[in-house]
């Protein structure tokens, strides 16, 4: 696709996004975990599917992108757009932390598919990640901190979804994808943030469905935090379930950023920014870093 292309593909789902006060959450509809990363974001999948309740795969990356894709795919037949949707996947580098050799099986099941639209594929697609995980949940979510460059977008398709928006201090949040070499500099880092937290704060002006949780409660009182998550969410909660083994979560156990994420909930990374983090790098971050600190409470 074009890079003009995306744009007015995106300018037009942005523009879409008024619609989106008609649309209050519904009963079973996906749960989408949104925010910058490193923010909590894999500590809440991982808790979510402890409670067998609701299932969520290692992150799409691409779900976004096939969304605003489609259309220019209306021309092609139905098997051909369920292989264009297959590959998205196969070919993404981070294809291997789902564990499965291909989607031919997939591909092969979706061409039974009624009707043959997108939403009812991509709800096919997550449903048979959960089977092929052994999961038994009737509801589906997704945790992809890239999805917030794709929010009007994701959101138009699934506009009764509900959105957890994680924030945490842009500070401890740029150093994290610096030290786990993720994004390189801490001014990059700190863009990343900006962007995503902008984006999610976009889509809270439009929808009812979007809860903002702070990642410094979720470590600090999870009992509490999550429960109120859990309530917000149509899911029922019980603490056991912050401990509970949920096995393999595939990306937690290829990627070495995601280690901590099985060991018990600690507080021990918040404020790590005050040791770790030079005057010079704090100097060099965005302009409107400072505005987001104080806007989300982290002045």
């Amino acid at each position: 696709m074009s890079a003009i292309a995306s744009r007015l593909i995106r300018r037009g789902h942005a523009l879409a996004m008024p619609r989106l006060r008609l649309s209050p959450a519904r009963a079973g509809e996906p749960l989408f975990v949104i925010g910058s990363g490193r923010s909590g974001n894999t500590l809440v999948r991982r808790i979510l599917v402890a409670s067998d309740q609701i299932y969520i795969p290692p992150e799409t990356f691409v779900l976004g992108d096939l969304i605003e894709l489609w259309p220019r795919a209306a021309l092609l037949t139905w098997r051909e757009r369920v292989w264009l949707f297959c590959a998205h996947f196969e070919k993404h580098k981070h294809w291997p932390t789902f564990g499965l050799p291909n989607l031919d099986e997939f591909a092969a099941e979706a061409m039974q598919l009624r009707p043959r639209k997108l939403r009812p594929l991509i709800e096919a697609f997550f449903f048979y990640l959960a089977r092929k995980s052994g999961s038994t949940a009737t509801r589906w979510g997704d945790k992809t901190p890239w999805n917030t460059y794709h929010l009007p977008a994701i959101a138009q398709m699934f506009p009764r979804a509900r959105y957890l928006w994680l924030i945490r201090d842009g500070r401890d949040v740029a150093l994290s994808y610096r030290k786990a070499g993720l994004i390189a500099d801490f001014e990059g880092a700190a863009r990343r943030w900006c962007d995503a937290n902008a984006a999610c704060a976009r889509l809270a002006r439009w929808s009812p469905n979007v809860m903002q949780i702070r990642y410094e409660d979720l470590v600090a009182t999870p009992e509490t935090a999550f429960a109120k998550v859990f309530d917000w969410a149509g899911l029922d909660f019980a603490p056991r379930m912050l401990t509970a083994d949920v096995g393999s979560l595939g990306d937690v156990e290829q990627l070495s950023h995601h280690a901590s994420v099985t060991g018990a909930i600690s507080t021990s990374s918040i404020g790590t920014w005050r040791s770790a983090v030079s005057e010079s790098e704090l100097a060099s971050v965005p302009a409107d870093f400072h505005r987001w600190l104080t806007e989300l409470g982290y002045a």
